[in-house]
């Protein structure tokens, strides 16, 4: 096996923790831990940690070392923008793949978030939520455009964690609102009605960014 393999399988299991929250936003990362850990040499560690500082997930400060990113609020939401700006481009040029969404996939998914929201697997919720707009983008043809969506998604959802506590507290019905919202997206979908799908799916993002800048507000 090359270098470069050995780095890319690296590089994917650090990431893989970090998403599942084996890693906490803010956590200190060791690289000689890592390599011992995950029986390799600090080489491919520190090539991956550098690869996923140019994800967004994990950062370095000099005399500090490698953590995983903790974003402000303020940065958090610049990414959330992102998002929104991604999504909805998507959305406005979803129609001519519009046969290509698994549409029962789709409620299979959405099914999930109340069941999850009712053990508070926070996490799972937001997993949840991503799978099943990533679901509708992925019939999208254009796969670099999904792939930097992947990026900022995976960085929202890791400081959404973080931001549970606040957005609870501030916003007690952000979470529980994705459910119903996602059934007005699915019916829009369904009826092929292009003007309510930008519709609701605008609202569905906007909320989310209320919800945030209030949380900022409040902070």
């Amino acid at each position: 096996m090359d270098i470069q393999s050995v780095g890319d399988i690296i590089c994917n299991e650090i990431r893989q923790r970090i998403l599942e929250g084996v890693y906490t936003s803010g956590e200190r990362l060791n690289a000689d831990e890592l390599a011992r850990e995950l029986k390799t040499s600090k080489t491919p560690v520190r090539e991956a940690l550098n690869r996923l500082e140019s994800e967004g997930l994990v950062s370095f400060k000099p005399r500090v070392g490698w953590s995983v990113s903790a974003l402000t609020i303020e940065e958090f939401i610049d990414f959330l923008e992102i998002q929104y700006a991604l999504r909805y481009f998507i959305t406005e040029n979803i129609m001519p793949c519009i046969d290509d969404i698994d549409f029962g996939l789709l409620r299979s998914i959405n099914q999930k978030i109340p069941q999850l929201l009712a053990k508070r697997s926070f996490f799972e919720v937001i997993q949840q939520n991503d799978l099943f707009h990533m679901t509708i983008f992925s019939a999208h043809p254009n796969k670099l455009l999904l792939r930097k969506l992947e990026e900022t998604d995976a960085i929202v959802r890791l400081q959404r964690v973080r931001f549970f506590e606040q957005e609870k507290e501030s916003v007690p019905s952000l979470t529980e609102d994705a459910f119903s919202q996602h059934l007005e997206i699915l019916d829009a979908f369904e009826r092929r009605d292009a003007e309510a799908i930008n519709n609701v799916s605008k609202k569905h993002q906007e909320s989310i960014l209320r919800a945030y800048k209030l949380i900022r507000i409040q902070l």
